[in-house]
């Protein structure tokens, strides 16, 4: 009731999967949304050696969207080495990792997750981003096609 008289309101919710590739492998990662709307990426991840089939990758886009969750945690004190898809793909550096693997970022654009925009910034142009919209309850195949057009996309850039 608080709340209300005085104009605070929570974050709206924003289900989201970041989803990491390179030549290596590809790094999909579920996110967590604490009480100030920032979003984080949870401990586990899911780690695809190589190039992924549709299926596969449309798959895993799905387990991670659906993991989603709301979950309080005070991120002032978080190191880049404790950075989870950093630590899934098992290299050596963080530096390392933000040479080889790109981010590709898959949010949902209403309160209802109907529709999904994934997007990656362009390799050449500064502030320019390559980006498609789909529906996540979609087959995984659908799903995973639309993923790896996305990404051939920027890999042709």
């Amino acid at each position: 009731m608080l709340g209300k008289l005085f104009g605070t309101k929570k974050p709206p919710v924003t289900k989201g999967v970041h989803i990491y590739f390179s030549k290596a492998g590809i790094v999909v990662m579920a996110l967590h949304q604490n009480s100030s709307g920032i979003l984080y990426e949870q401990s586990e991840a899911q780690t695809i050696d190589a190039q992924p089939d549709a299926t596969q990758l449309g798959a895993a886009f799905r387990e991670a969207f659906e993991r989603f969750s709301i979950k309080d945690r005070d991120l002032s004190a978080a190191k880049k080495t404790e950075w989870p898809a950093f630590l899934a793909s098992k290299l050596s550096s963080v530096k390392c990792f933000e040479s080889s693997y790109r981010l590709m970022t898959c949010m949902s654009l209403n309160s209802s997750s109907s529709t999904v925009r994934a997007s990656i910034a362009h390799p050449v142009a500064d502030g320019v981003e390559l980006s498609l919209c789909f529906n996540p309850l979609l087959p995984p195949q659908n799903i995973g096609e639309q993923l790896l057009r996305l990404i051939e996309l920027v890999n042709a850039a």
